[in-house]
């Protein structure tokens, strides 16, 4: 049966519109944390373009290719590490560091898909915005996603990629918890096949004073795993971080051993954990405002009892704002009876008020917080000067929800 003409141009303005629609949403995306792609507008990518492979159901072993050669680094940040206020909540990406001075190779992990790239810049001192990296999108198989910033130079053939369009760019970009200014972005949407091992560009540390910085981070998302149906993913605006994996956890055999040799933490899960909540008790991250609202990590109004990512036997208390005048971090080592310091996985909704001394460590806070479980969506806590009491009461508290 012939198809006619006019259903095959029908057919091309569907695809062109769903493109500009992709298009737009890429614009908004935020490498620093925020925005990345979301899972309607992933829906429609696969079904309009799904020429990558099927992911196997085992996805060890689906990269095949150091991204970086072990070699280079000297440790792995697990996942989860705070930095209030941007990052109150654990985040769902892993920092590299090293003691190489030179250019370090970057390396295609998997024969996939580059299928965006972000040209990061900042801001002079004059005010003109200068390129300093590059953030690349990874498609490995269907619904598989891997974010890598940043490059500090790529091949040229990619260069020549770039060199062809027109990007859409956004400045002024202010990122909570992030050093250097503001910072710019430039957003490119290419399809560009790469080979398991092939050189995609470099990257190079610089020295901070304290040392070396090696700018390089990952993440990785698998959206055909389903979302946790007991976390209420609206407060996030976040699709990403309710897919977010262990990159390392995609190797197998010797090389996976050979990555995960390089991280500190001894407790598993090794590479770390993004999301803590535990329904039914304080543990996990908590938010003072509405459900869908935009941006409430960001504006100071996220809260979160947690465990260490490099140590979890040791608890912490990560404070974007809200109920202290500057952001902090708590740390204290939980305890498995009483009202003092008691292990976040047990403070339930009992009527009782919890106290958290601040004494043991942390950053930006003193004094102590008190918090009750209302119920298993609304918490109260409020932070007062002095040392923890055997029985405590609120005085002006702040409610959370989530």
């Amino acid at each position: 049966m012939k198809v006619s003409l006019y259903r095959h141009r029908w057919r091309s303005i569907i695809v062109i519109l769903v493109v500009a629609v992709l298009g737009v949403f890429l614009i908004n995306q935020n490498f620093g944390g925020s925005q990345p792609l979301s899972k309607k507008l992933a829906k429609i990518a696969k079904e309009t373009f799904s020429n990558d492979p099927v992911c196997p159901k085992n996805l060890s072993g689906v990269l095949t290719a150091p991204l970086m050669e072990p070699r280079y680094i000297s440790e792995l940040t697990p996942l989860g590490n705070i930095n209030p206020p941007g990052h109150t909540s654990p985040v769902d990406h892993i920092y590299f560091a090293t003691e190489f001075t030179g250019r370090i190779p970057l390396l295609a992990p998997a024969d996939a898909r580059i299928t965006n790239l972000t040209e990061i810049l900042k801001a002079d001192s004059s005010g003109k915005y200068l390129p300093t990296g590059y953030v690349v999108r990874y498609v490995v198989c269907d619904g598989l996603v891997l974010d890598f910033a940043s490059y500090t130079n790529l091949i040229k053939p990619l260069q020549e990629e770039l060199a062809k369009q027109k990007p859409d760019c956004k400045y002024g970009i202010v990122k909570p918890g992030h050093t250097g200014g503001p910072e710019g972005q430039c957003y490119y949407n290419i399809n560009y096949k790469v080979k398991s091992g092939e050189n995609i560009g470099w990257v190079q540390a610089v020295e901070n004073g304290d040392g070396l910085d090696l700018p390089f981070e990952i993440w990785a998302a698998n959206y055909n795993k389903p979302a946790r149906s007991d976390v209420n993913w609206s407060f996030y605006n976040d699709d990403r971080y309710a897919h977010s994996m262990c990159t390392f956890d995609l190797y197998s055999g010797d090389l996976k051993k050979a990555f995960f040799a390089k991280f500190p933490r001894t407790i598993e899960p090794v590479c770390g954990q993004v999301n803590q909540d535990l329904v039914g008790t304080i543990q996990g991250m908590w938010y003072a405002g509405r459900s869908g609202e935009n941006n409430l990590e960001f504006q100071g109004k996220g809260l979160a009892f947690l465990h260490n990512n490099f140590d979890p036997t040791q608890g912490e208390i990560s404070i974007g704002g809200q109920i202290t005048k500057q952001a902090g971090v708590v740390m204290f080592t939980p305890m498995h009876s009483g009202r003092i310091n008691r292990e976040p996985s047990e403070v339930k909704s009992d009527g009782k008020i919890y106290c958290y001394n601040t004494d043991q460590g942390g950053t930006g806070v003193g004094g102590k917080v008190l918090v009750q479980l209302l119920d298993k969506h609304h918490m109260r806590v409020e932070h007062l000067a002095g040392a923890c009491e055997s029985v405590e009461t609120f005085k002006r508290a702040f409610d959370y929800q989530r």
